[in-house]
């Protein structure tokens, strides 16, 4: 069984696995830095909290890259994003 995802939009409702449901009132409030932002999205499997703004995600998935290359193998050279070309 694959996980299960919910994103609220403020103001407008939530969609959840496809499903919509609309609401004025929904709110979106990220349950890692308690803002309340545009949208969040579930970060557990079953779908439901905690929630996530897009700004945590993206820290988040920053500092995996920044891991990963802080602790690659010694020959490995190369630059976690790949190749930069001009």
């Amino acid at each position: 069984m694959s996980a299960s995802i919910e994103v609220r939009i403020g103001g407008r409702g939530s969609v959840r696995d496809g499903a919509v449901t609309r609401n004025k009132a929904e709110a979106a409030c990220c349950d890692l830095c308690d803002a309340q932002v545009d949208a969040v999205a579930s970060t557990s499997k079953s779908g439901g909290a905690p929630f996530a703004c897009k700004a945590c995600l993206r820290t988040r998935l920053e500092a995996m890259t920044v891991g990963s290359y802080l602790l690659r193998d010694p020959e490995d050279p190369g630059l976690p994003w790949g190749k930069v070309s001009g």
